[in-house]
């Protein structure tokens, strides 16, 4: 039987388009370092997602990976040192959730070892780092997104949503104020060698960078969503005021302006239990605010106020689903994430502005950063 060329060729890159969809449709195999509080939420979008495999733990407690195995389809390898997880050839992407000191040490190890990222914020406890990684992940290909998850939720993406239609018009000024109740007293604590005592890792400056940094980062992420613009100049106050037990500020206020004449004015407190979070957006063509988880869209022209269209288009998976759904596409196609080390320092340069400018007691230019 004669067979043709054509049919040879057909039937190879038949081949070579089921191994491709064969490629697609294999799972992602995790390995995760640090598996205190904040792992709950990444295992359970892992269980949510079919194509996401935990092939390796790591964790300091050896009880904390036992209790993650224990809930598991398949046991993982169990680790005690991250950098033997990094040796592990069934691991391809690396999740790192552990206190802010540790991240630019691991994150550069886990890129080095040609591992995939996706990283806690913040990216590191100072500029420095922070630029170190960006230029890590660039000059090794690899793709780093940094867990910035709040831009997937709902209410955030909706504000978003109208914001880019053009709605508003240009962005001019936001107000944002967060008042919380203090750290989860169940975060781990930190054997601190210069007091002798274990503190929590939030508690100091020193592996927390600071409270802006840990806490107020993911407000700024969707504030430089919004304006669309660099920051430029940062001014700001604060200060530990109503506790006695650490040196990251329980308090402080800053104003921001950025690059296109924006302007942001922002407060925080830890020690405001059920004062709750509000946020205001003004434009040239109107305004939206944002009490308490309910958003509102008032049109300057009408001077009506109405609640904000529910959007179709959006997802209501939670929102580290979502932000692990695009992860795995970046990893597979090998593209840059929307979370990528450009996304994530932008908002981190406010926080390190602020901090400086704090400390100096001075209007802070961004550009002082580098």
């Amino acid at each position: 039987m004669k067979v043709s060329r054509r049919t040879v060729m057909a039937g190879a890159f038949g081949a070579l388009g089921s191994a491709a969809l064969s490629a697609q449709d294999k799972p992602i195999h995790i390995g995760m370092i640090g598996l205190g509080l904040r792992a709950g939420a990444h295992l359970s979008a892992f269980r949510k997602l079919p194509d996401a495999k935990i092939t390796a733990l790591c964790d300091i407690q050896p009880d904390r990976i036992t209790k993650v195995n224990e809930g598991l389809p398949e046991k993982a390898a169990a680790y005690t040192d991250y950098k033997q997880l990094l040796r592990d050839p069934n691991v391809a992407v690396v999740v790192i959730i552990t206190p802010g000191f540790l991240h630019h040490e691991m994150t550069v190890a886990a890129l080095r070892a040609g591992k995939d990222v996706m990283l806690e914020k913040p990216m590191g406890i100072n500029y420095a780092q922070a630029i170190d990684l960006k230029r890590e992940a660039e000059k090794g290909g690899r793709i780093l997104a940094v867990g910035m998850q709040r831009r997937y939720t709902r209410s955030d993406a909706e504000i978003q949503e109208v914001i880019d239609s053009g709605t508003l018009g240009p962005i001019r000024l936001v107000s944002y104020n967060e008042y919380r109740e203090d750290w989860n007293p169940k975060t781990w604590q930190y054997p601190d060698p210069d007091s002798g005592k274990k503190i929590s890792w939030r508690f100091l400056k020193k592996t927390a960078g600071s409270s802006e940094l840990e806490f107020s980062i993911h407000a700024f992420a969707m504030i430089t969503n919004v304006v669309k613009s660099p920051v430029v100049k940062v001014a700001a106050s604060g200060g530990v005021l109503h506790y006695k037990d650490r040196d990251t500020r329980d308090v402080s206020t800053l104003v921001a302006e950025f690059a296109n004449g924006a302007r942001l004015s922002y407060s925080f407190s830890c020690f405001a239990g059920g004062g709750g979070t509000g946020c205001t957006i003004v434009g040239d063509k109107g305004v939206i605010r944002r009490d308490r988880g309910e958003s509102s869209f008032l049109t300057l022209q009408s001077g009506k106020t109405e609640p904000l269209p529910r959007s179709a288009r959006l997802s209501d998976d939670p929102a580290e689903v979502q932000l692990y759904r695009d992860f795995f596409q970046c990893v597979r196609r090998r593209r840059q994430s929307t979370l990528n080390a450009d996304a994530a320092l932008e908002p981190s340069k406010i926080a390190f502005a602020a901090d400086l400018s704090i400390a100096e007691g001075r209007m802070v230019n961004v550009k002082e950063l580098s």
